[in-house]
């Protein structure tokens, strides 16, 4: 389905979920999920700012897993939020990360997320240490492929490809979602109660986030 580019929370797990941390550095991988985050509220500098709509968008690393529960599961890395609007811009992110999908892309146009499922992208991994001295993968950056070479990357696992609701719980690309962009989820703006604003800086965050 199109993104709604403008909500009850995704339910939550208690799985246990065992992985070796990947090698810094380069990774193939095929867009899986984009999930609607909704609106968050927005500050910089102490002012306030209008609210914003951000999305996240699901990776999967082709050829690693991760142990759920005892049972072998793809490796799936979120980006980190960030805001889109209804046309992309070339100063905005979303601009940026759809044309690693669509190299035709142009500024004025409305990003066609559904056509970019399943779209090999070169991911580069970084590794950040929490207070507890856990070490977490990030994704630090995505770019394209090119052309000659996608058809050499291997086919995602990840078969319920979606782009997302934030309005819907039961969506898989908002089913989902973990660490920063569920948490980022959990703090939209729903119309029914005092929301905290939210920074304009990811690093900004309330250091008790998950990564």
């Amino acid at each position: 389905m199109p993104l709604n580019r403008t909500s009850p929370q995704a339910s939550t797990t208690n799985s246990t979920v065992e992985y070796q941390n990947l090698a810094e550095g380069e990774h193939e991988g095929r867009l899986v999920y984009v999930a609607d985050l909704g609106l968050q509220e927005r500050s910089y500098m102490g002012d306030e700012k209008p609210p914003a709509q951000q999305v996240s968008l699901g990776i999967e690393i082709i050829g690693q897993t991760v142990t759920i529960d005892g049972k072998d599961q793809p490796r799936l890395m979120w980006t980190k939020p960030f805001n889109i609007f209804y046309q992309m811009n070339e100063l905005g992110n979303e601009y940026k990360y759809y044309k690693t999908f669509d190299s035709t892309a142009q500024e004025g146009q409305v990003a066609d997320w559904d056509s970019a499922l399943g779209k090999p992208c070169n991911v580069i991994v970084k590794h950040q240490v929490a207070k507890d001295g856990k070490v977490y993968d990030n994704i630090d950056s995505i770019s394209p492929i090119p052309a000659k070479y996608q058809d050499s990357v291997g086919a995602a696992t990840i078969t319920d490809q979606a782009v997302g609701d934030a309005s819907d719980e039961n969506n898989p690309a908002t089913k989902a979602l973990f660490g920063l962009a569920k948490f980022v989820y959990d703090k939209r703006i729903t119309g029914s109660a005092n929301v905290t604003p939210m920074p304009s800086k990811v690093e900004e965050l309330d250091d008790n986030i998950p990564f």
